[in-house]
């Protein structure tokens, strides 16, 4: 008769280094330092688009949305671009174009 092995347990919030086996890729986009720390430039532009008063076009039709964070008392409804916008804006994870050969 065959025996089933016991199912591995993973801690997710213990950190990486401290454990004596590898992680899962599922298992390591669960764990907090399996994240990156700093925030995508694209998070940073829709949180200041959202204080500044603009409404949040890309929630499609989701109620309430745009009135999920109140503006700024001194919004002027303008958007403000963040500096590294030619960098960071993108929503999906590439490489940086290098410009092709025709360019």
């Amino acid at each position: 008769m065959v025996q089933e092995e016991k199912d591995r347990v993973v801690n997710t919030d213990r950190k990486i280094e401290e454990q004596s086996y590898k992680r899962e890729p599922h298992e390591r986009d669960e764990s907090p330092d399996g994240q990156g720390v700093r925030p995508r430039g694209i998070m940073k532009q829709a949180a200041e688009d959202l204080e500044q008063g603009l409404v949040d076009t890309d929630a499609r039709a989701t109620p309430g949305a745009s009135e999920a964070v109140n503006p700024a008392p001194d919004a002027t409804g303008q958007a403000n671009p963040q500096p590294d916008r030619h960098r960071d804006m993108r929503d999906h994870d590439s490489t940086i174009p290098d410009g092709g050969q025709n360019r």
